[in-house]
């Protein structure tokens, strides 16, 4: 059994090389299709979820690093879906309003659910904006909605809602818009993933290792 190194950076250092190889091994000869900083978005997924099949469920389109990296460094506000992966984002302007008293109103009066009441009451926000969204799909497709209807265009959107239900159509359609997204193809996802994926792009904001 080999020692184990009380070396922080030794351990980090050594966990993203095991991550590298295995997104090598997953992706094969397509890992020459990614740019260097999409590379990074994907290394931090699966360094965050232990999921090498990330390597392949990651989507970019619409230059969303180059466009994210714009919102970072204009200081746009970052709209979250749920407090999770707001607490989880390395930011100082991110909200979510999901738990406040006129949101639970509104999902009442409305019959929707919070998720897309939260959304509804950030709007202006959103315009021009980045979201993140780890957890509700619902959430995700009233940011398409309103894009599509009411013209609220993010300057971001980090899709990757994770569940059975809504969670892979409501990506799909985000693909078919011209909203620059990174989103992961089919059920996956989560708050890992979300805030792994937008913590990548502050940390090439700041010209960190990302």
């Amino acid at each position: 059994m080999g020692a184990v190194t009380k070396d922080g950076k030794d351990i980090a250092d050594r966990s993203r090389e095991i991550v590298k190889t295995k997104i090598s091994e997953v992706l094969g000869k397509n890992v020459v299709l990614y740019s260097e900083e999409e590379m990074g978005i994907i290394e931090r997924v699966v360094h965050a979820t232990a999921d090498p099949e990330y390597s392949k469920l990651v989507n970019f389109d619409n230059k969303p690093i180059e466009n994210g990296l714009k919102a970072i460094n204009d200081e746009c506000p970052i709209i979250a879906d749920i407090s999770m992966v707001k607490a989880g984002i390395r930011y100082e302007d991110v909200l979510c309003t999901i738990s406040e008293k006129k949101v639970f109103e509104v999902a009442k009066k409305e019959q929707v659910t919070r998720a897309v009441a939260s959304i509804r009451a950030s709007k202006e926000l959103i315009n021009g904006g980045i979201v993140v969204i780890g957890n509700a799909p619902t959430a995700l497709l009233e940011v398409i909605r309103l894009n599509k209807e009411e013209g609220i265009t993010p300057k971001l959107v980090i899709g990757a809602p994770v569940g059975f239900v809504k969670a892979a159509e409501s990506k799909e359609l985000l693909r078919t818009t011209k909203i620059p997204s990174i989103s992961t193809m089919g059920p996956k996802g989560g708050t890992p993933v979300a805030v792994s994926a937008i913590n990548g792009i502050i940390a090439l904001s700041k010209n960190e290792r990302i």
